[in-house]
């Protein structure tokens, strides 16, 4: 009875939304096909909220790297740390008498923050115990460990620009760069096989301080830009000799073709909002969370979208071609207010543990009511998607997952809240539009 009744809505609903003026003959050939256009705009979706396993953040095709913490209320405490390492310098000329001056690590802003970035912000660098390891499948993942000493080699605190072209020095222990300067002037293997090198300094780890309110990214070079000395981050040991003037010198250790695929970066979420699942394949239902659903980059976490009764359409019509279908989602009213909308969603099919499937939207158009924030929303175009789930040959319930683009989703906190079906205030629709013939 449950089900028939949900099929006599759909007719009821239909039938309103039927225009008569807009039934038409198609061509002398059908002289007998009447053809009329509807829309209909109240089928089910239900929301649910996913926690992806892992997220890759190494070897991209424009890495960056991402340090800090800060705390959002819709989700809780996120923190950041990088993981990389440099190659032994091209060149190991230093004259005799050269002095040691100093030790520095130097990276550049990559233009992206999150959090507060008008307070002090503290990073630090830590040397790795353990060397850089890929898993099997030759990446590095957001839930990667590598051990790393204690001990710090260098921090630094300042109030972040981070959309300038700053330079950020932080100096590095003398007792480090002591033993670097007398390994170069001494001419040793170490600094002069990558293999040996790599062996006795594994690499760093940009650790965030628990008073940091903000996650800031810098830059790190994709394989192609390996070539150029001046991209950061670069390990710079400064020193000086005097050849009848006092002369001031340096050398570089350059990160190196080599190392992109080892950097990563290691996200964490603590104090959560929500109960988020603990297995990608589990689901939180939106019911049990407030009647919104999340999606964050870099922590993994995404909308999924169920549509149980799509092939209902098809029992109320023999013949039906779907001419457009648009998904409407509306983030949550204020929880935008500090945390801007990102445009970079995607929208994917999905199985049901919620792997990612075909790529089915080109992008969301975004629409933000900057006043009232009544018309705010997401709208996707899944006209594919929803034609080909009408006509597939499975009992599985048709499915999508939202989440920030791949691009960003390996190298960003963006965020998004969303309501449900169930929210009083903020909703999924999906609107489609389709012929039936006779």
């Amino acid at each position: 009875m449950i089900k028939y009744s949900g099929i006599l809505l759909l007719f009821l609903t239909f039938f309103s939304c039927n225009k008569e003026d807009m039934t038409f003959q198609i061509g002398s050939k059908f002289l007998d096909v009447k053809t009329n256009i509807r829309y209909i705009d109240t089928l089910s979706v239900h929301s649910f909220t996913v926690k992806l396993d892992s997220v890759r953040t190494s070897d991209l095709a424009a890495p960056s790297m991402l340090v800090g913490k800060y705390f959002d209320p819709e989700f809780g405490h996120v923190s950041a740390r990088s993981f990389f390492r440099v190659n032994p310098p091209n060149t190991t000329a230093i004259p005799k008498n050269a002095v040691y001056d100093s030790l520095k690590l130097i990276m550049l802003y990559s233009g992206y923050a999150i959090g507060d970035t008008n307070v002090t912000y503290t990073i630090k660098a830590h040397r790795l115990f353990k060397p850089l390891k890929a898993r099997s499948d030759g990446y590095l993942y957001s839930t990667s460990v590598t051990e790393y000493y204690p001990a710090e080699l260098g921090s630094v605190s300042f109030v972040p620009q981070p959309n300038t072209n700053d330079t950020l020095w932080m100096r590095l222990d003398d007792a480090l760069g002591n033993d670097l300067f007398a390994l170069l002037r001494e001419k040793d293997q170490i600094v002069k096989e990558s293999e040996i090198f790599h062996n006795y300094f594994r690499g760093f780890v940009l650790d965030y301080d628990d008073s940091d309110n903000a996650v800031l990214g810098f830059k790190f070079p994709s394989k192609s830009e390996t070539n150029n000395s001046q991209y950061y981050p670069i390990m710079r040991l400064y020193y000086h000799y005097f050849d009848f003037e006092n002369t001031h010198k340096s050398i570089d250790f350059l990160v190196g073709y080599e190392n992109v695929s080892l950097q990563y970066n290691q996200f964490a979420l603590s104090d959560q909002v929500a109960d988020f699942p603990n297995r990608q394949r589990d689901k939180l239902p939106a019911q049990n969370s407030g009647n919104i659903s999340y999606v964050q980059g870099g922590t993994g976490i995404i909308t999924r979208l169920e549509i149980p009764y799509l092939k209902n359409l098809l029992a109320l019509h023999n013949n039906i071609i779907i001419m457009k279908a648009e998904l409407q989602l509306e983030p949550v009213r204020d929880s935008y207010n500090t945390f801007a909308l990102t445009k970079n969603v995607s929208v994917y099919g999905s199985d049901q543990v919620n792997r990612f499937g075909t790529y089915f939207s080109a992008g969301a158009d975004l629409t933000i009511d900057e006043i009232f924030q009544e018309e705010t929303r997401y709208t996707f175009d899944v006209t594919s998607f929803i034609q080909y789930k009408l006509i597939e040959q499975t009992n599985e319930i048709p499915a999508l997952l939202v989440t920030i683009k791949p691009d960003d989703l390996y190298k960003t906190f963006d965020r998004i809240v969303f309501g449900s079906q169930l929210n009083t205030d903020k909703r999924v629709k999906l609107k489609i539009y389709y012929i039936n013939y006779e």
